[in-house]
């Protein structure tokens, strides 16, 4: 039996230190509430603090006669998929929230000018945020100043606590793997999203979908979980660097291992290289609602087809480097840092996952549904649809942030913190593996070989995913896929690993990636069509009948439920 090895009470606990989460506990804490941070690696991390980007952008409304035209950018992008009243707070708003970045101690600066933003029809305001470190050091020095918040570093959350159908509380793992329990009056997730689960990614390993599991498993639904953004990312010189579409606008082709035109036989009849790899430049994220999709599923599909993962090599004109354009400037200039010249150097790219646009549903006021718990950042389906529009995604952080803890801290004025016993507590540990994994073959395995098989599980499940659930997406990969999943499942005695100390965090992850890859093949096999994001090889053209969005909920038994649903 697993015990409890201490007991810590507080009015909130918020998963989660990227911009949303900082955002949200600052705000809580400034109003006098006691908050309890926890975050599975250091301070100010996740995919808002990831060191092998050049930078975020904010996209922020220029004036009042920008409004319509922004959310309608939003509109044309999301494909039917977005929630209009969550876009509407967000146009009002933003102008607003970019001028407290300075509060959390984030750095950011206005670029010159207007300017298209990835997916926007028209060119607004956009913020620039960078210098990663400094941040790191500047919310670190905030947080310091309160004695009503605490951080827990490398603090993995197991499960969420409810009685009496709110939120009462946490079971977590502390640095030393040892349980501990939370009583709280609510809690505030913002784990972000999910690409570690893919074997090729542009995020942090700490990036791997928790935060769905949690709320799931609470009693929130997830939607829009299928619109999965995929980018290029740089395979070598450096691997697993962020990769500036823009530059593509000098690219004069993209090129196999055996030299040969990677493009040449891709597009359709009609469509020039020039112009594809034009507009493949004006989007970070692949997307089946533009004619350069045919550059993302064409490199998919060599990689499928031959299992060669090192990239495409790209063939530059020298002008790249002769733009002045502060946007351009920035990120070859960053690069040069990391030792990266794209003339001098073979650069080689291939589709990295990078974000997901859908998540937990909420409403304005980042609430769940479920009482007492609050989701904002990544990990909620925010304003976003089949498409993100590029720079929306750190101002959501903010907006969203600032109105969670503010909804928050109302409710907290009228909850009590609930007592949970050991037992309901021990109840609970054993309710996370009920229904999640199965038992193995129940053998006393050494230590050594319990790490082994966790480590092989999850990269197995991760390369599953890079390959079925990828770009390109057709029911016989994935079909495939879960077969394995299915396997990989029945061989993995969860509760007795979880015994181990050492591996408690590893099996834990094991748990999510399992239930959650068959969650994500499972919409992306329902959803038959293509659209955004999304895009089905034996499905290839968007469907009217599709037209709705997808949302997962977990029926009592541990089963997932899936429905079309308008709102």
């Amino acid at each position: 039996m697993v015990e409890i090895s201490r007991k810590i009470q507080t009015d909130v606990l918020v998963v989660g230190s990227g911009l949303a989460g900082i955002k949200a506990a600052k705000e809580l804490a400034d109003h006098g509430h006691e908050v309890l941070m926890a975050t599975k690696m250091k301070l100010a991390s996740g995919s808002s603090f990831y060191p092998l980007k050049a930078s975020l952008g904010t996209q922020v409304t220029s004036g009042e006669s920008d409004k319509k035209v922004f959310l309608a950018d939003i509109a044309a992008s999301s494909r039917g998929m977005h929630r209009q009243d969550l876009a509407e707070v967000y146009v009002d708003e933003i102008p607003d929230r970019v001028a407290e970045y300075s509060g959390i101690g984030v750095v950011s600066k206005k670029l010159e000018g207007l300017r298209k933003a990835c997916f926007a029809e028209h060119p607004r305001d956009i913020y620039l945020l960078s210098d990663w470190d400094q941040i790191r050091e500047n919310v670190s020095s905030i947080f310091g100043r309160y004695e009503n918040l605490t951080v827990m570093e490398r603090t993995v959350v197991i499960s969420l606590i409810k009685k009496d159908q709110r939120i009462a509380g946490a079971l977590m793992l502390d640095q030393h793997n040892q349980v501990v329990l939370v009583e709280c009056k609510a809690a505030v997730l913002a784990t972000g999203g999910f690409g570690s689960i893919y074997k090729h990614n542009l995020n942090p390993n700490d990036v791997d979908g928790s935060g769905h599991i949690l709320a799931l498993e609470a009693g929130a639904s997830l939607v829009n979980m299928e619109f999965i953004q995929f980018i290029p990312g740089i395979t070598s010189p450096r691997y697993k660097t962020l990769f500036g579409e823009h530059t593509l606008a000098y690219c004069q082709d993209i090129v196999k291992e055996d030299g040969e035109s990677l493009l040449d036989a891709a597009l359709p009849e009609g469509l020039s290289k020039k112009e594809c790899l034009d507009i493949r430049s004006t989007h970070g994220p692949f997307t089946d609602s533009l004619e350069s999709k045919y550059v993302d599923i064409a490199m998919m599909k060599e990689i499928i087809s031959t299992k060669n993962e090192k990239g495409f090599a790209l063939v530059f004109h020298k002008e790249l480097y002769e733009n002045k354009e502060e946007f351009y400037t920035v990120y070859l200039n960053w690069l040069k840092t990391k030792g990266i010249d794209m003339l001098k150097d073979e650069v080689r790219i291939a589709p990295f996952a990078h974000a997901s646009n859908g998540g937990v549903y909420i409403d304005p006021h980042g609430r769940s549904g479920v009482p007492g718990l609050y989701v904002i950042g990544e990990l909620s389906c925010n304003i976003e649809g089949a498409n993100r529009l590029g720079g929306n995604s750190t101002g959501a952080c903010m907006v969203f942030g600032k109105r969670a803890a503010a909804d928050c801290g109302a409710y907290l004025k009228e909850a009590s913190v609930s007592f949970v016993s050991d037992e309901e507590a021990e109840l609970q540990l054993k309710a996370v593996f009920g229904n999640s994994v199965g038992n193995g073959n129940g053998s006393d395995e050494s230590a050594e070989s319990d790490k082994e098989q966790l480590h092989q599980t999850v990269e197995k499940i991760r390369e599953l995913m890079w390959y079925a659930g990828n770009v390109v997406r057709s029911e016989k990969q994935m079909m495939d896929a879960l077969e394995q999943l299915q396997s990989l499942q029945a061989e993995l005695a969860i509760s007795r690993l979880f015994e181990r100390q050492e591996n408690r965090k590893m099996v834990i992850k094991a748990k999510n990636f399992m239930k959650l890859s068959r969650l994500l093949l499972q919409v992306m096999l329902e959803r038959k069509e293509s659209r955004g994001a999304h895009y089905r090889e034996d499905y290839p053209t968007e469907d009217p009948a599709f037209s709705r969005r997808l949302f997962v909920s977990e029926t009592s038994d541990g089963l997932l439920s899936l429905t079309f649903r308008d709102a």
